[in-house]
C-alpha cells in the first residue's frame, strides 16, 4: 500500500475494495471492479486518484448522507485525477478516467451526467480503433486490455441506460464498435454488509430481468434464465441472513426498507417467471404473490397510521432515500394482476400514497393504471367478456411519456393480442393528469419526494414498463 498515499487514502483505497467495488460489481464486470482496477491504481496516478474519489462517494455521500461539499478528501481527489488525466496520453488511462468520472456522477445520482461521460469514452474507443490497422497496435498491451476488459463496461452502461429512466441511449454506429459486446459477466452477489448493498444486488439483477423481458428489442441478447434464477435465489438467501443478523434498534430503523425489498424480491421472481412466455394471461398464476404485496402495504398504511408522510432522514440508508421507490410494485400488480380484486386493491393503494419519485408521482401512477385497466374493461365489455383473462382482452404496456411532472397529459403507448414484435405499431392512448397537477400544488396535501440515486425501472422522463 505503499504507493497510495498517507493513511487516509490508504483507508480509501482499502474501502473501495472491500465495500464500494462489490456495489459495482452488483451490475457487471465483477473481476474488472475488484481485481482489474486496484492493480491498476497502485501504478497509474489517474486510477488511484479516481479510485480513492468514488471511494468517498460512496462511503460519505451514499452510506452516510454526508454532502460532497463538505468532503475535502473528494475535492482533493478528484482535482488531483482531472490533473493527471490532463497530463496522460495513454488511452487506458483515459477511458479508465471517463469510466470512473461516470461512477462519481452516477453515486450522486445523477444518471444524464454519468452517461455523457460513458458516451465521451465510447467516442475515444472509436477514434483508437481505426489506429488498430497498425498490427503492432492491435497486439499491444493497450489492446489486450481495452477489448476485453475496458470496453464492455461501457457497452454494458449503454445498454443499461434505459433502467436508468434515460431511453436507449443511441451511439454511432460503425463496424469497429460492433465487434465489442456488452459484458457477459453476470453481477456477483455477496454477503451484504448493509442494507444498500442488499439494493444495489437486487437493483443490478433487475437490469438483467428487464433486459430478460424487452421483447420489442430483438439484437438484445439476454443473459442465460437459470443464471438470473441463481441471482434472485442467491439474493434473498443472503437477504435473510442479513436480517436475521439485524439488531432489534435496526430493525425498527429498517421497518419499511426491509419488507419493501422483500416486496420487489416478488416482484422481479414474477416478471423473471413471466418472461418465458408470450401470453399476457401468464399472470393469472402469480395471485399469491400479487396478495402478498397488497398487503405488505396494508401493513405499511397502518405503520404510518397518524404518520404519514413518515419522517426520515435524508441521509439515513435505511430511509426513503435509499428505497427503490413506492410507486413500481403497485403499479406492477395494478397493470398486471388478473384478479379483478387485488388488482383494485392495488389501485386504491397507489391512489392513497402521496409520493413523488422522480419525473413522476403515486397519482400520474394511479391515472396510468387506471387508464390501462379502463382499457381492458372496455374491450372485455364489447366482447362480452368480464373475466380479465381472456388474452384477446389484455393489453402489453409498453411506455407512458411523460415530459414532465406538471404537465396535464401523459401518453400511453400499448400492443394488443398477438402483440407482435418490434415492427409492430404500437396504439396510442391520451391519459388526462390535470387532477393530479391540481393535487400536486395543493398545500394541503403533503407529499414524500424521494430521490433514488440509481437505475430503477418505470421510472424518469420516460416510465418505463416491464415489456410483459
Amino acid at each position: 500500500m505503499a504507493p497510495i498515499g498517507d493513511a487516509n487514502d490508504k483507508r480509501s483505497f482499502q474501502f473501495w475494495v472491500e465495500q464500494a467495488a462489490p456495489i459495482f460489481s452488483c451490475y457487471f464486470g465483477h473481476t474488472f471492479w475488484t481485481q482489474l482496477l486496484p492493480k491498476i491504481g497502485f501504478v497509474q496516478p489517474a486510477v488511484k486518484h479516481l479510485l480513492i474519489a468514488t471511494s468517498n462517494v460512496v462511503e460519505y455521500a451514499a452510506l452516510d448522507g454526508v454532502p460532497l461539499d463538505h468532503n475535502a478528501a473528494y475535492q482533493s481527489h478528484y482535482t488531483k485525477a482531472i490533473q493527471a488525466t490532463c497530463s496522460s496520453p495513454q488511452v487506458e488511462n483515459v477511458l479508465m478516467a471517463c469510466l470512473l468520472f461516470a461512477c462519481c456522477e452516477f453515486m450522486k445520482g445523477s444518471a444524464a451526467g454519468g452517461l455523457h461521460h460513458i458516451r465521451s469514452g465510447i467516442n475515444i474507443i472509436e477514434e483508437w480503433y481505426s489506429s488498430l490497422s497498425n498490427p503492432e497496435v492491435a497486439v499491444s498491451q493497450t489492446a489486450r486490455l481495452i477489448v476485453p476488459a475496458v470496453a464492455p463496461i461501457f457497452m454494458s452502461y449503454l445498454d443499461k441506460s434505459p433502467t436508468y429512466g434515460m431511453g436507449d441511449v443511441t451511439v454511432k454506429k460503425s463496424t469497429r464498435i460492433a465487434i465489442i459486446a456488452p459484458n457477459p459477466e453476470l453481477p456477483h452477489i455477496a454477503p451484504f454488509p448493509h442494507i444498500l448493498g442488499a439494493h444495489h444486488a437486487l437493483d443490478g439483477t433487475a437490469h438483467h430481468i428487464a433486459r430478460l423481458m424487452d421483447w420489442r428489442r430483438a439484437e438484445h441478447t439476454p443473459s442465460p434464465q437459470q443464471k438470473i434464477q441463481h441471482l434472485l435465489d442467491t439474493w434473498r438467501m443472503n437477504f435473510d441472513q442479513y436480517v436475521q443478523s439485524l439488531t432489534p434498534a435496526k430493525k425498527e430503523r429498517y421497518a419499511v426498507a426491509v419488507p419493501l425489498l422483500h416486496v420487489y424480491h416478488t416482484m422481479f421472481s414474477i416478471m423473471f417467471r413471466a418472461s418465458s412466455s408470450k401470453s399476457e394471461a401468464i399472470y393469472d398464476q402469480f395471485l399469491k404473490e400479487f396478495m402478498c404485496i397488497v398487503c405488505t402495504y396494508t401493513d405499511f398504511a397502518v405503520l404510518w397510521t397518524g404518520n404519514f408522510p413518515p419522517k426520515f432522514s435524508s441521509g439515513d440508508p435505511g430511509s426513503l432515500d435509499y428505497h427503490m421507490g413506492l410507486i413500481p410494485p403497485l403499479f406492477f400488480t395494478a397493470t398486471k394482476c388478473r384478479h379483478p380484486a387485488t388488482r383494485m386493491a392495488a389501485l386504491n393503494q397507489l391512489g392513497s400514497l402521496r409520493v413523488e419519485e422522480n419525473n413522476w408521482t403515486s397519482c400520474t401512477a394511479y391515472m396510468i393504471a387506471r387508464k390501462i385497466i379502463q382499457i381492458e374493461n372496455k374491450m372485455a365489455i364489447i366482447s362480452d367478456r368480464v373475466a380479465h383473462k381472456d388474452e384477446r382482452d389484455l393489453i402489453r404496456p409498453v411506455e407512458a411519456s411523460i415530459t414532465d411532472k406538471r404537465k396535464t397529459q401523459a401518453t400511453l403507448s400499448y400492443a394488443v393480442f398477438p402483440y407482435g414484435d418490434d415492427t409492430e405499431p404500437l396504439l396510442h392512448e391520451t391519459v388526462d393528469l390535470l387532477d393530479c397537477t391540481s393535487l400536486l400544488s395543493s398545500s394541503k396535501v403533503q407529499w414524500v419526494r424521494i430521490c433514488m440515486p440509481l437505475s430503477h425501472l418505470m421510472q424518469g422522463h420516460q416510465l418505463m414498463f416491464p415489456s410483459h
